[in-house]
């Protein structure tokens, strides 16, 4: 693995002109995807010819390329997976983003030699499981974007004790849910548009009706779109993040356009080279920021999400649907008869230039839009022309007036190239002689050498060393710059014509290519054939036990007796952890003589998971024995809490256990396992029998009720305010769709104002399934929820 001195700038490539044009900009390496197993299967996509094309044009521009499988693959899908994966090696990819931790494991297994990225879709919060993705051959861990600067910087540490760098996202579209988790697009409407299979439909982006009540008729509370996050911007804090320790700054965008990637990375190689430059100043930065608003945001501006340590509560981007732009002001004036508008500006506003873009509204929707013409600057005002006369008639006055498109100074700078240095060797009677080193970057030190016989009836003058130089530097429009050019040994002055130095030059830079393309390749078969089923013997046939778990999200939300016809009760640690809420439970678990399971969320923040420690402990000490479990999606983890307080370790769905692969990987690293939610019972049932069962293990199994569609560090109910008592004053909340769609309940988290939704599962094991199970010799956990 090679390691740069400075921080990688990643850029998305939803196709092979955009990743062209994202190296030109200065991307550090590109992400793309083929037509398979990629979390944007709706962008155009690369063929696995554009890919090696991809990866020919970047590396002799010193760019990286990775291919993402960055989505959860079936029994049926996983061998096409793997050979891909090995064909996209052998065209030069650097480096495989995976999502599955069954793809990754069995791409390990059959070819340790590609190295393997965690997508954030892996969802890998935890600082214990770095050790063991680092034993699976990862060498990249890509972090939620829901962390804070101070988690960032401390999985860094623990991080590069296993050889692993992080990535983090700079810049792009953020999902309001937790990557890898979200449900909701695949159990919605038709259930067929998986976010963890590329296929998310963006609920988040659509409208909805929160609605409370305690009881009687649920209250409306508001209408709109309340699930759609701004995009995200890392500026306020990147001289932070650079100086971290990360690895890569990635933008998110395969599925944007040409020049929204060209703006984006563009923009963030100036910031980039700024820092380590040590000029970036505010002016820059403001400069910067404006060139990336106006090329795309969601409601006005950006959001960090907590990186500063405090989750935003304007991280929602309103109720302008799409591009929104950059305000420049107000509308002061209009001229129909000279075709003017006149808009009153603040200090610092940007003023546009012919040819931009400009877009007038009314309450929020676009009423006029229009290329200006003519610009005419005033202290505290622009006029503008090139909107029609007709309708400047129309305009009322202080509309708002936003800037929607603007060439920026040094937005077309100079095209991305490997610097080299050419030393010049002219001390041999008759023959020149020069090399190349490639200087810094991905080829640091790779070197090509040519030489080319002196005419002997050459009777011209001399080239003096000037005209020389002059020669070797034009590179034109290949992949390489000169940095530094030498002459090592001979005469200053050289007695040859001016055509022998352009082909020495041609030479050189031919011979670097390929020493370029040499080092960028790999060649690795297919060693399916040398691969047979794992011999692991069958143990004696039983029959599993059959147990029912009742899972209570909200305790709050319970009314009446807890009781039901259960072998073992669930509840959320937030409750457990709030101490009123514990007791009662306590109370109900001792006088039932039942067990009782911790459920915790998918995603843990470090404050919240020492107080979550704690909340076992306590636990532990009420309840002894009767403290049974706990459920979890930490797969990986070498934490021992649970075995040090005779826990059972249970597997949350958000494990995402799609196939047959994974569910061997984590067989053996826990007491039970929850297939994912969006595999059905038969499927299930393939799954694990294509694993030898083990007395000790469990399989849980939804057998009715809602499930977690979305969990989010976003508190749906109070927008994140901190001096919000909603969620304490009512109790039962639900996100109202519409007429004739599907019910979701809000469950929110008041310790660390999360919350998630829950909503109707597609899939529910029957009696039938449960006993098809247990006949394979699997212990079952039917699991049912009361929301």
């Amino acid at each position: 693995m090679i390691l740069m001195n400075r921080v990688e700038l990643l850029a998305p490539a939803g196709s092979l002109p955009i990743l062209k044009a994202a190296v030109d900009n200065g991307a550090d390496a590109v992400y793309c995807g083929v037509n398979l197993y990629n979390a944007r299967i709706n962008a155009d996509n690369l063929t696995l010819d554009d890919l090696r094309e991809g990866c020919v044009y970047a590396h002799r521009r010193s760019t990286r390329v990775y291919l993402t499988l960055n989505t959860l693959i079936n029994d049926d899908e996983i061998n096409e997976a793997c050979e891909l994966a090995c064909d996209a090696y052998n065209c030069s990819v650097d480096a495989i983003l995976v999502q599955d931790l069954g793809l990754a494991s069995e791409i390990h297994n059959k070819y340790p030699q590609i190295p393997l990225h965690a997508s954030t879709q892996m969802n890998v919060y935890s600082i214990n499981e770095f050790a063991s993705l680092s034993e699976m051959g990862f060498e990249r861990v890509v972090m939620p974007r829901e962390l804070t600067l101070d988690e960032i910087r401390s999985r860094v540490r623990i991080a590069a004790r296993h050889g692993i760098e992080l990535e983090v996202f700079a810049h792009g579209a953020v999902c309001v849910c937790y990557s890898g988790l979200c449900l909701f697009s695949s159990m919605n409407k038709s259930g067929t548009r998986s976010g963890n299979r590329g296929l998310c439909a963006q609920p988040c982006r659509q409208e909805y009706t929160l609605l409370s009540s305690n009881v009687g008729e649920p209250q409306k509370l508001r209408k709109g779109h309340l699930l759609s996050p701004k995009d995200r911007c890392v500026i306020p804090y990147l001289t932070e993040l650079l100086s971290s320790g990360i690895a890569s700054l990635k933008i998110e965008g395969r599925m944007r356009d040409e020049a929204y990637v060209s703006a984006a990375v563009h923009a963030y190689r100036v910031l980039i080279d700024a820092y380590y430059d040590n000029i970036l100043d505010e002016e820059l930065v403001k400069s910067v920021n404006d060139s990336l608003l106006v090329s795309f945001n969601r409601g006005g501006s950006f959001t960090s999400q907590s990186l500063g340590g405090k989750k935003p509560s304007d991280l929602l981007s309103g109720e302008f649907v799409g591009k929104y732009g950059l305000r420049i002001g107000k509308l002061s004036s209009s001229d129909p008869k000279k075709g003017t508008i006149t808009v009153r500006s603040a200090n610092g506003s940007l003023i546009p230039s012919k040819g931009d873009y400009i877009s007038i509204r009314d309450k929020g929707e676009e009423i006029a839009s229009f290329p200006v013409g003519k610009v005419h600057e005033a202290p505290g005002s622009v006029t503008l022309k090139g909107l029609h006369p007709d309708m400047i008639k129309k305009l009322g006055s202080d509309l708002p007036v936003f800037l929607m498109s603007h060439d920026f100074v040094g937005s077309k700078g100079e095209k991305r190239r490997t610097e080299i240095d050419i030393s010049f060797d002219s001390s041999e009677s008759g023959i020149l002689k020069a090399n190349a080193k490639v200087c810094d970057g991905v080829f640091a030190g790779v070197f090509a050498e040519t030489d080319c016989d002196i005419p002997s009836d050459y009777e011209g003058a001399p080239l003096d060393f000037d005209r020389i130089e002059k020669q070797m530097r034009k590179t034109g429009d290949t992949p390489f710059s000169v940095n530094e050019f030498f002459v090592v040994h001979g005469s200053l002055d050289v007695s040859c014509p001016i055509s022998l130095i352009n082909d020495l030059r041609r030479q050189l830079i031919e011979h670097l290519i390929a020493e370029i393309d040499y080092e960028s390749s790999h060649n690795i078969g297919s060693v399916y054939d040398m691969f047979g089923d794992d011999n692991e013997t069958a143990s004696e046939p039983h029959y599993g036990e059959i147990k029912t778990l009742y899972y209570f999200p909200s305790f709050s939300t319970v009314r009446g007796d807890l009781r039901r016809d259960a072998d073992m009760y669930a509840f959320s640690i937030y409750d457990l952890t709030f101490k009123k809420f514990r007791e009662s439970i306590v109370d109900f678990i001792k006088s039932n003589d039942t067990k009782l399971v911790a459920v915790m969320p998918d995603l843990i923040h470090d404050p919240s998971s020492d107080r979550f420690t704690d909340t076992l402990r306590a636990l532990k000490n009420a309840l002894g024995d009767c403290f049974d479990a706990v459920i979890d999606c930490d797969p990986l983890s070498d934490d021992d809490i649970y075995s040090e307080l005779g826990l059972k370790h249970y597997l949350s769905a958000g494990c995402n256990v799609y196939n047959a692969s994974t569910f061997a990987l984590l067989k053996d690293k826990a007491d039970g396992i929850t297939v994912s939610y969006e595999v059905d019972p038969d499927a299930a049932g393939d799954i694990i029998s294509d694993n030898v069962s083990t007395p000790e293990l469990s399989l849980l199994v939804h057998g009715g009720g809602f499930i977690p569609w979305m969990q989010s560090d976003f508190c749906a109910i109070g927008n994140n305010k901190q001096s919000c008592r909603m969620c304490l004053d009512r109790d039962v909340f639900t996100l109202d769709q519409g007429e004739g769609e599907k019910e979701c309940r809000v469950i929110t988290r008041p310790l660390d104002h999360t919350s998630a939704i829950y909503g109707p599962s597609k899939f529910n094991y029957d009696e039938t399934d449960i006993e098809q199970i247990a006949s394979r010799g699997y212990n079952v956990i039917q699991c049912f929820t009361e929301v």
